[in-house]
């Protein structure tokens, strides 16, 4: 049984009382994304737009990613003991320089088929904080993918979340992954 991470980046956001859903020109405009029962492509449009507000700084970062929780359901044995041993564990992190365009740690624009019965209940990138749920049919069963975290141009700190029941089984297999970045400075030529 695979169990997909929809990690690939453009970070987004945390609603403002009383505004209603953005728009491409607004989200070019001020960064903010405010969208509802909104698909993939919808999204992607505006993260793409709302990025050019406030770009991620290209130089040296130090990335890691950290297995926060796993509930393995029905996933076999052998699998689950292996990752297992990952919860809790310091982040695996890597340094390197970086252009802007790597630095999206919910990259929405790159999920293409693997995102075609998805939508998003909601998605919200205000202030540089995200507020994202998404729902999928999947030929492996239903599924649900929650985004929480902050972004600026020098640093991300994002926390994902993916509940998965394939088809036929009653348990169901859940993990939460962290990704985080910060701007260690210049590229070292």
């Amino acid at each position: 049984m695979r169990l997909t991470i929809f990690a690939a980046g453009a970070l987004l956001p945390l609603a403002a009382c009383n505004q209603g859903p953005s728009t491409e020109e607004s989200a070019r405009k001020t960064g903010d994304i405010r969208l509802e029962n909104a698909s993939v492509e919808e999204v992607a449009k505006q993260a793409t737009a709302a990025d050019a507000k406030t770009p991620s700084q290209p130089g040296q970062w130090e990335t890691g990613m950290q297995l926060v929780a796993l509930e393995p359901g029905a996933m076999p044995e052998a699998i689950a003991a292996k990752m297992k041993e990952d919860v809790g564990k310091p982040p695996r992190t890597e340094r390197g320089c970086r252009k802007a365009e790597e630095l999206k740690p919910l990259d929405v624009s790159r999920l293409g088929a693997m995102a075609s019965g998805c939508r998003f209940s909601k998605y919200r990138f205000v202030g540089g904080k995200l507020d994202a749920a998404m729902e999928c049919e999947t030929p492996m069963g239903k599924a649900q993918a929650s985004f929480s975290g902050t972004q600026t141009p020098t640093a991300f700190d994002l926390t994902m979340t993916q509940r998965q029941t394939p088809t036929g089984q009653t348990k169901a297999t859940s993990m939460t992954v962290r990704l985080t970045g910060k701007r260690l400075g210049e590229c070292k030529a």
